[in-house]
């Protein structure tokens, strides 16, 4: 057992990690998926100890045929993303198999591209950029609010975190900088329960923040942000949680972002808010469907929704820590001691 598998090349910084390991890669040698039988292939050779895995690729898909092609000796999978949807967890550790996947990498990231769709989408920059591509803009009138959103420095803006981890956290300590000084925002959010010491948690981050920050309920979440930002996990209890009767309590001034999974927020749904007008505009880094959303879907023909294709970790140094997490994982399993960053459940 000397060999790890990867199935695409992950940037030069991880590949020296691996080649300074003293193991004997095997790489997939285009710069595409493989196809679905090299992957099995190699995942069949005794000398193959650990694989290193991409999220979107169906070739790498850890299914009931994945894992028992595995042979006896491979004791670790490691996948390039955060989340492991794609992976038979339990089939997996029932084989022996440990899952490592790369977690607290990619918060300055996503944060990152959460203020930016909040901020194009407060001030309609998609339909700005629209309007430009399809040669209109010397076609509209002139007017006093032509052009016009909304302002992130309105006083006393309230700003409403669906999901209160890591990354939302970073995003707070990003958008309190554009925020007004003289009326501070303030922000709540919603968790999956109330703590005991809830107030003293919620006085802690207010302090951390210099503003008002409050765990409240989803309904009081849905009626009062201004801007709403979904930063939750995936799972049966938040499938559709922003659907047709959440929305209806949002104002007609507020926005959504989603930079968490498509399917927290039901975009038939959205569309026919958006539509309707029942909010003011929405910033998608997620959508259900994604990779595979058509020109024709309904959300991107609406000017008051921007959709982009899930960038939240998308720039270099956030995938290079990714790919070295990602390959670190496979060596530590290689030799036998625990991986870094490990799914347990």
């Amino acid at each position: 057992m000397s060999k790890i598998l990867l199935t695409r090349y992950v940037g030069d910084h991880a590949m020296n990690i691996l080649k300074s390991s003293g193991y004997e890669l095997i790489v997939n040698p285009e710069d595409a998926a493989p196809k679905r039988e090299w992957v099995l292939k190699h995942l069949a050779d005794p000398e193959v100890g650990a694989a290193c895995i991409m999220h979107s690729q169906p070739s790498d898909k850890v299914d009931a045929e994945f894992i028992n092609t595995c042979n006896d000796n491979l004791k670790c999978v490691s996948t390039f993303s955060v989340g492991y949807d794609h992976i038979d967890v339990k089939a997996a550790h029932a084989r022996g198999i440990k899952i490592g996947h790369t977690p607290g990498v990619l918060n300055d990231a996503v944060a990152d591209i959460t203020v930016m769709l909040v901020l194009m989408t407060l001030r309609k920059v998609g339909y700005g950029i629209d309007l430009i591509k399809r040669g209109d803009w010397p076609s509209l009138p002139w007017a006093p609010f032509v052009l016009c959103g909304h302002s992130i420095s309105h006083p006393g803006l309230t700003i409403g975190f669906l999901g209160f981890g890591r990354i939302s956290q970073a995003a707070v300590e990003r958008l309190i900088a554009f925020t007004n000084k003289t009326e501070p925002a303030n922000i709540i959010y919603t968790s999956s329960r109330r703590r005991e010491n809830q107030d003293e948690i919620d006085t802690d981050f207010s302090k951390r923040y210099g503003v008002q920050v409050k765990r409240v309920e989803k309904d009081e979440l849905a009626t009062n942000a201004d801007i709403l930002i979904v930063l939750c996990d995936l799972n049966p209890s938040t499938k559709d949680l922003v659907n047709k009767d959440f929305l209806a309590k949002m104002k007609p001034s507020s926005i959504l972002v989603n930079v968490a999974r498509g399917p927290v927020v039901n975009s038939e749904d959205l569309h026919d808010a958006l539509k309707a007008g029942k909010i003011f505009g929405a910033g998608l880094d997620v959508i259900t469907g994604e990779p595979n959303i058509k020109p024709d879907h309904p959300l991107l023909h609406l000017d008051n929704c921007i959709v982009i294709p899930h960038l939240g970790s998308g720039d270099f140094d956030t995938r290079n820590k990714m790919a070295e997490l990602c390959v670190r994982n496979a060596i530590q399993a290689m030799k036998g001691g625990p991986l870094l960053a490990e799914v347990k459940a």
